[in-house]
């Protein structure tokens, strides 16, 4: 029967369709049939009556029809959460904030000069400044509308939290009751109305007092946004997201505030094409009274029109800046924005600078006048209501910094410092005691006191300190406000001398010379004498004032050993500036060593016996030589300062770079090698008897007896720079070969051989005289030859000036002749 009708009734054939779809709801793999179902249902162009009345007749009871209808109201809210979700996630735009908030119309003018426009920075502070606060309750008085997440709890005998989504017809789907309008409603109504609906279903929350079973609360989850517009003299018009809570402050943070030709006193609300509040950002700014803030609603747009009037404040007020006044406000208003006056200020007299107002200017040749106002005291200052005008600039002048009763004292008291002027008439002596009394190191026989007179000039008072401490009425100055006194110390008349100790103590320097110090006690201040001193002829030197051609007489005197004990009146005294000169004891020779190394049988340090020991007596002090020592090489290390202070050859880096090599001849590397060096033919003077190798040693010479090398050092510009294997009577140009023959650039002729005893090896010049053999361990050295190039240039140009010269000078001669 019921397929019949199917077939028969398209209608029938809806309410079939509609029977399905309770069915497949259960599963989420036919949700697209059916989204396509509810289209078809709602393109058959029937109403809601008439489809519940042809679902009653198809045998389908009521609460089918309303388990479809819930459905798709939950999807619907789904998407509108979904949709709020992402809305309420704002962020600030991209606003370029001032830097400076200075007004041009007051820059240049008198005391204007950096003034700041109050108020107009604090939207460049941090985002949250304005922001709504996420973390307090909702008011009850919030407006819920579509995108609103409601938080539905109830529990008790019924436990139960939904969390629904207010959809855009305005209204939430609650299980088990059906959709319930909220749009519109505040937050308190939607808990009522809430109510009233879950009481119908669940008995145990019909009573709403304390005894009920079941409890309800309704509370807000994630708000909406809203699109708000903020227009006039603002830094960045236009519509703005922001979040439900958002209130005008908010909406002017966003859009970077008003300009600094915006109004922070007349802010504007308008909705729904009424203005329904205005806002004064001075109460907030300077009271912290946020009262008049507006939370906005969809579609709200926030005006900000041009700045009214605007006034100065300069000098000595707590906040100066500029300001906008409204038309009623006058001078006391403008103090109390500026936080009020500070301490150093001067209410006597307020200054304004004003600009001739439009109406008046015909009646001045000139357009800013200067206005003074006079007041009896700060009270009347801060009560006064003279009216300002738009450009005006009031000045706060402030007090001078002149003392009125003020005495001080310096120097050499026990405590100084400034002290109050009593008016029963003070003295010197009474400020002394004030500042209790004098040091021990003063000077008593002078101090100064220093006056400042009207006019700002100072005099200066000479008095005696002792004098005016005994009350002698001369000295005993009377002081007058601002007066200076100044008590000085011994040194500043009899200041330390000095005295200088040299040679052989253990600290020397220059010491303070003390009242009738002598010379043992000079000594014992630089910390004894040291181990190589003698007191036997100690020398003192003094200044000698008595004639300009002698700077200084010499004392000599001479102190025993133990010195310390020498009585004073025994010992010499001394004077200012004197110098000590403590000697070397001739006979005290300490390290004086000669050191013997290489192939002798004692090697070591030996001191030197006595003035004139001579190397041969080292060599046999250290027991002779051994079988391996090369007699060839010996030689003789004595240090000499005069090599150290010779300065290296140093060639330019374009004969480097062109001759692309390195190991040019760098005399400090040679110098470090050679020099020093002392030649020792031993075998001359062991053979001939040659005295003039036989040396008297040095303290610090080192005696070298080598081993036999064996090979000759060839380095240079040659082939391969190597130790080449000695060979008895091989000459140069053996060794040169030996070790790649000369280079390009070698200074063929130019060589250096030094022998291993560092004597210098020189050919014989002679063809039929043969050369000395170059000894085993000699060094060659090939320097790099450097031609330079001649400039003939210059050359040229001289004999061509001569010549021409010489001509002129024929034909001068030939034609003065005719």
């Amino acid at each position: 029967m019921k397929t019949l009708a199917l077939k028969s009734c398209p209608t029938a054939f809806i309410i079939f369709v509609v029977f399905i779809s309770l069915v497949l709801i259960k599963s989420s793999v036919y949700s697209q049939t059916m989204e396509e179902l509810q289209k078809k249902i709602q393109q058959s162009g029937m109403t809601e009556e008439q489809l519940k009345q042809k679902a009653e007749a198809a045998g389908y009871t009521l609460e089918d029809y309303n388990k479809l209808q819930q459905a798709a109201a939950k999807k619907e809210a789904a998407n509108v959460s979904a949709t709020s979700q992402e809305k309420v996630i704002v962020t600030p735009p991209s606003v370029t904030r001032a830097a400076s908030f200075a007004v041009p119309e007051f820059e240049g003018r008198e005391g204007a000069g950096g003034l700041q426009a109050f108020g107009y920075n604090v939207f460049n502070y941090s985002p949250t400044t304005f922001e709504p606060s996420l973390n307090v309750p909702v008011p009850t008085n919030y407006v819920v509308g579509p995108g609103d997440e409601l938080v539905i709890t109830l529990w008790g005998e019924t436990q139960l939290v939904n969390n629904l989504t207010v959809s855009k017809n305005g209204d939430i789907y609650i299980p088990n009751v059906g959709l319930v309008p909220v749009n519109g409603l505040t937050l308190n109504e939607v808990r009522g109305r809430i109510f009233s609906v879950l009481s119908k279903v669940y008995a145990s929350l019909k009573s709403a007092d304390v005894s009920a079973k079941t409890k309800l609360d309704v509370s807000t989850g994630k708000l909406r946004s809203v699109k708000v517009y903020v227009l006039g003299e603002v830094n960045t018009p236009g519509g703005y997201t922001l979040p439900a809570l958002s209130s005008s402050f908010t909406a002017l943070y966003y859009c970077g505030g008003p300009t600094i030709n915006g109004s922070l006193r007349n802010v504007q609300v308008m909705r729904a094409g009424k203005m329904i509040a205005t806002i004064d950002l001075y109460e907030y700014l300077i009271t912290g009274n946020k009262s008049k803030d507006v939370r906005l609603e969809d579609e709200d747009i926030i005006f900000v029109p041009p700045v009214g009037k605007r006034v100065a404040i300069a000098g000595n007020a707590f906040r100066p800046g500029i300001y906008e006044l409204k038309e009623n406000e006058k001078l006391n208003d403008l103090i109390k924005y500026a936080g009020g006056l500070k301490f150093t200020a001067y209410f006597d007299r307020v200054h304004i600078e004003r600009i001739i107002p439009f109406a008046q200017r015909k009646s001045y040749a000139d357009n800013i006048l200067s206005l003074d106002l006079n007041f009896k005291s700060v009270n009347d200052l801060l009560n006064d209501k003279y009216s300002l005008e738009s450009g005006d600039v009031v000045s706060i002048l402030g007090i001078n910094n002149l003392p009125e009763n003020r005495v001080s004292i310096t120097g050499y008291v026990k405590k100084p410092g400034v002290y109050e002027l009593t008016p029963q008439g003070m003295h010197v002596k009474d400020l002394i005691f004030k500042a209790d009394s004098l040091l021990k190191e003063a000077f008593v026989d002078k101090g100064i006191l220093i006056r400042t007179l009207p006019s700002e000039k100072k005099e200066i008072y000479n008095f005696n300190v002792s004098l005016a401490l005994r009350g002698d009425a001369a000295n005993n100055l009377l002081l007058q406000n601002r007066d200076e006194v100044r008590i000085f110390n011994q040194q500043t008349f009899f200041p330390a001398r000095s005295v200088e100790i040299s040679g052989e103590v253990k600290s020397p320097g220059t010491y303070t010379r003390f009242k009738d110090m002598t010379v043992a006690e000079l000594i014992t201040l630089a910390g004894g004498l040291t181990d190589r001193a003698t007191t036997k002829e100690i020398e003192v030197t003094r200044l000698d004032t008595t004639s300009a051609e002698i700077y200084s007489q010499k004392f000599t005197l001479a102190l025993p050993e133990e010195y310390w004990k020498v009585a004073k009146g025994d010992d010499f005294m001394l004077k200012d500036f004197d110098r000590v000169l403590i000697k070397t004891d001739p006979l005290k020779n300490f390290n004086q060593t000669v050191t013997v190394t290489g192939e002798v049988e004692y090697p070591g340090t030996y001191t030197i016996l006595h003035r004139g020991e001579k190397l041969s007596e080292f060599i046999k002090r250290s027991g002779g030589f051994k079988k391996s020592a090369y007699l060839k090489g010996i030689f003789v290390k004595r240090g000499n300062p005069i090599f150290s202070m010779l300065e290296p050859t140093k060639l330019p880096d374009s004969l480097k770079i062109k001759y692309n090599y390195n190991a040019l001849y760098d005399k400090s590397k040679f110098n470090a090698l050679f020099s020093g060096v002392i030649p020792i033919d031993w075998e001359d003077f062991n053979e001939n008897g040659n005295n003039v190798y036989d040396l008297v040693l040095f303290p610090g010479d080192e005696v070298v007896v080598p081993k036999n090398p064996r090979v000759v050092y060839v380095a240079g510009e040659v082939g391969l720079p190597s130790s080449v294997p000695y060979k008895e009577g091989a000459g140069l140009s053996y060794y040169i070969k030996q070790a790649g023959g000369y280079t390009e650039n070698s200074a063929d002729g130019d060589e250096v051989v030094v022998q291993p005893n560092g004597s210098k090896w020189k050919p014989s010049g002679w063809f039929f005289i043969p050369n000395d053999e170059i000894n085993s361990g000699a060094t060659i050295f090939v320097p790099l030859r450097i031609n330079k190039p001649t400039d003939v240039w210059p050359i040229i140009r001289d004999i061509v000036s001569v010549t021409s010269s010489a001509a002129i000078l024929v034909l001068t001669v030939k034609n003065l002749s005719k």
